[in-house]
């Protein structure tokens, strides 16, 4: 019993196993508010990306409590596309702060560089979804997308100089990666397990993913996914999440909000390849729920 949303994403209005529930955010007040849409159309195989990136870097300190950071994404196509679209977000101790957007047309080649802010020590993760809407007569729509991702870890002590890495080097970066990733990873399991017990979700059914682990997933099916199945339930779930996570649309009333201090979401994809759910807590402890359904995908012979 299920009530459609979109074209691939649906309601929970009542099931035995689930209760109700839904998504939502509003534009980010810091970064450029969007309206666009991304629509999954079948997969192009004459079209590739000859590259797909996405960095962070800190800058500079600020002042005693601040610094500056930068984040940069950028893709290229083997041919120009009539729409390239990136979307890239970037989440601060596994905590939704932002997110930016750049979209061009007729363009092979799409880059967006910016700067945040960030305090105290922590670690940063940004995500890029690299999409390309391709146009042919007789109104034949396709598509072509890449994730590509990074990671920065800052140690902002009065102790030391303001540093930051990516792979840990000396003992005392080892030290500090492994606080931080401790102290994230313990946040994301609590908020985890009172996702699955509102929901009432039997976690043993299914394979759980953090966001952040879909890129790895780029040239490698998912478990019991072939790897056309897999494009296309990446590229819908990316069409639902946009819409519901990103842009803080609420699901149960319609009503907007900022999605700004969403948790890093959680993909749990069914051991019977049927569907998945997206499930995450806003920044007010608002659990909420994304169910989508998975298609079969012939593969190629």
């Amino acid at each position: 019993m299920l009530k459609k949303i979109n074209k691939h994403f649906y309601k929970i209005v009542f099931l035995a196993f689930f209760t109700a529930i839904v998504l939502s955010f509003t534009p980010l007040s810091p970064w450029r508010a969007m309206n666009e849409v991304f629509i999954f159309f079948p997969e192009d195989d004459n079209v590739y990306f000859k590259e797909a990136r996405t960095s962070l870097e800190l800058l500079s300190k600020k002042d005693d409590d601040e610094y500056s950071l930068r984040w940069a994404f950028a893709s290229e196509t083997n041919k120009p596309a009539f729409l390239r679209k990136d979307m890239s977000i970037v989440f601060e101790n596994g905590v939704f702060k932002g997110a930016k957007m750049q979209s061009l047309q007729e363009q092979l080649f799409i880059e967006e560089i910016t700067t945040f802010d960030g305090e105290d020590s922590g670690r940063y993760d940004a995500l890029t979804f690299h999409h390309a809407e391709l146009h042919y007569e007789k109104d034949i729509y396709k598509s072509k997308h890449a994730w590509s991702k990074d990671h920065l870890y800052v140690s902002d002590s009065p102790l030391a100089p303001l540093s930051s890495f990516k792979e840990p080097l000396s003992a005392q970066e080892k030290e500090s990666q492994q606080l931080l990733d401790t102290i994230i990873n313990q946040q994301l399991d609590y908020v985890l397990e009172g996702l699955l017990e509102e929901f009432h979700i039997n976690r043993e059914e299914y394979d759980v993913y953090s966001l952040l682990d879909l890129p790895d997933y780029a040239q490698t099916p998912l478990p019991g996914l072939n790897e056309k199945e897999t494009f296309a339930t990446l590229g819908r779930l990316w069409e639902g999440f946009y819409r519901y996570y990103i842009l803080g649309i609420n699901t149960f009333t319609e009503e907007t909000y900022s999605p700004i201090g969403n948790s890093l979401p959680h993909v749990l994809i069914h051991q019977d390849g049927t569907h998945l759910l997206l499930v995450y807590e806003m920044k007010d402890g608002t659990r909420q729920q994304l169910l989508q359904m998975i298609d079969e995908v012939e593969a190629p012979s």
